[in-house]
């Protein structure tokens, strides 16, 4: 196990690296801060070699997981290249803090920001097209046919899983409304989280 902390200069992490597990490497991040983090971008490397191998975008917000409260942890799998250096180094080098202002690198900042805007954009177009089939009492096809003219997306995705799964019961107009109705519930949740998270950012990272 190999642990670490954040330089002086920037908010505090404490990383250690599982080289071994059940599922394969892994690294554990806790958060030293008294702010809560909602999303945070690391740089993974090796000491043997001067450049960085990889990044890696976890953001709560994005992937349905609880934000890191103060004096937790949270464990992520360590991706790396097979046959090549073990990573012995993961650093936190950006990230969003629960109160919406932000750190580190404005570049990686700008990627978190970017990503949930357009997911917040996707959720929307989402909660339009099953207003939509609502409003005109759509039957399972219809959903279908529709989501055929959209771009692929996370929403879009889990409109046609659920319609497909729910097949036998979305061909009963009465259960069909009971899971878009579902769903709209959901996105519409989802959206105005991003919503108010991107207006909280706006208000504290100055960016």
């Amino acid at each position: 196990m190999h642990a670490r902390s954040q330089a002086d200069a920037g908010p505090k992490f404490r990383i250690e690296i599982q080289a071994a597990g059940d599922r394969g490497p892994s690294f554990t991040i806790t958060n030293l801060t008294p702010k809560a983090v909602t999303a945070y971008v690391i740089e993974i490397s090796s000491s043997s070699q001067s450049k960085v191998q990889s990044r890696m975008v976890w953001d709560a917000l994005l992937q349905n997981e609880s934000p890191i409260e103060p004096g937790t942890s949270s464990s992520q799998h360590l991706a790396y290249a097979e046959g090549g250096p073990f990573p012995d180094k993961v650093e936190v080098v950006a990230g969003v803090w629960a109160d919406g202002e932000t750190f580190g690198e404005p570049g990686w900042v700008k990627t978190i920001l970017k990503n949930r805007a357009m997911r917040e954009s996707e959720y929307d177009e989402a909660v339009a097209l099953l207003k939509q089939g609502l409003e005109e009492n759509w039957n399972r096809d219809q959903y279908l046919q529709a989501l055929n003219g959209k771009p692929v997306s996370l929403p879009t995705h889990e409109i046609r899983s659920s319609l497909m799964a729910n097949s036998r019961n979305s061909e009963k107009p009465q259960q069909l409304r009971k899971v878009v109705q579902l769903m709209l519930e959901s996105f519409t949740q989802k959206s105005d989280q991003l919503r108010k998270a991107k207006l909280a950012a706006s208000d504290g990272s100055g960016l």
